[in-house]
């Protein structure tokens, strides 16, 4: 792999300090491919879930139709919801036997890109399954066995997948940062106030009932306020972990701990959130096992600024 990635404009920075493609090729696509199967088993699982949660019968229509799903805006929620539903399991099942099948990781991606529009087709807009569909959209990208270097091509595709996914949480730490500046400028309770994440709590209940911990957390503001900023720190370092395997699985938990959090204090459900954690980092193939002091002195922020007085050391 080092090989195929050294001239890469991108690519060439996985073959730094701890390498991301250190394994065999031969183990990461096997291990990838495997990942890929239960992948499918995973989103078979969140789909029998939902089966309990829509209640969309015969005499329903969709209220606000997103533009996908304009075409079928005259009928039935109650059949859109059979025909979805039907249509991924059968897909579903299919990829868990064979999940490399070219046609029905297309389909599949097709419908439950439908089934998302529909079921945001009601007036609210709900983003936990975008992320997941991402990973529909990556795995559709995975080589046959019948191409040319097919072993790469997967390596790098599940790869591209985890860049997406932490780039995603990255641009929402960012984009807290940058209005939290924007109100410390105009001197609203922003970010950095002690009270940021109190409002937060505040607002959140104006809509939804106070949980135990939410109530603990609007008494022991100072030490939500903290959490709040370890939750920015997460969100925003988690592009740079791509190439440091040693923390996939780490950063895979802190960001499970991030949706536990968000779930128990402000009673916002992702039940989405563990599939596709789970499935690119509790599970990633490139994950490398370094002891606890190099693991620490890895963290984004922590290895830049030893490298930093490293550096100013060697000039004086």
């Amino acid at each position: 792999m080092k090989e195929i990635t050294k001239f890469h404009f991108f690519w060439k920075n996985a073959n730094g300090k701890w390498p991301l493609f250190s394994k065999p090729k031969d183990v990461l696509y096997s291990e990838i491919m495997t990942i890929v199967k239960f992948s499918y088993l995973f989103f078979l699982f969140a789909l029998f879930v939902q089966l309990f949660a829509d209640k969309h019968d015969a005499n329903m229509k969709m209220i606000d139709p997103l533009w996908p799903m304009v075409v079928f805006k005259n009928i039935s929620a109650g059949y859109l919801t059979l025909f979805f539903q039907i249509n991924l399991f059968i897909s579903f099942i299919w990829l868990c036997i064979k999940p490399n099948q070219k046609f029905f990781k297309v389909y599949a991606f097709i419908i439950y890109f439908l089934y998302i529009a529909f079921n945001n087709s009601f007036g609210k807009i709900n983003h936990g399954s975008h992320l997941s569909l991402m990973i529909l959209f990556c795995y559709m990208f995975i080589p046959t066995n019948r191409k040319d270097k097919y072993q790469e091509k997967t390596i790098l595709t599940f790869a591209t997948a985890q860049f997406f996914l932490l780039m995603a949480y990255s641009l929402s730490g960012a984009w807290k940062l940058f209005w939290g500046i924007v109100e410390f400028f105009n001197k609203d309770v922003s970010l950095f106030s002690p009270y940021s994440f109190r409002n937060v709590i505040i607002e959140q209940y104006q809509y939804v009932d106070p949980t135990l911990i939410g109530a603990w957390f609007l008494e022991h503001y100072y030490i939500g306020w903290v959490m709040y900023l370890a939750v920015v720190y997460i969100e925003i370092c988690s592009v740079f972990i791509l190439f440091k395997p040693n923390l996939h699985k780490i950063w895979g938990v802190l960001l499970l701990s991030l949706h536990l959090g968000i779930h128990f204090i402000l009673r916002v459900n992702m039940f989405s959130a563990p599939l596709y954690i789970g499935v690119l980092f509790l599970m990633s193939p490139f994950y490398l096992k370094t002891d606890f002091k190099t693991t620490l002195l890895s963290l984004p922020g922590v290895f830049e600024t030893r490298l930093l007085f490293q550096k100013i050391r060697k000039k004086n």
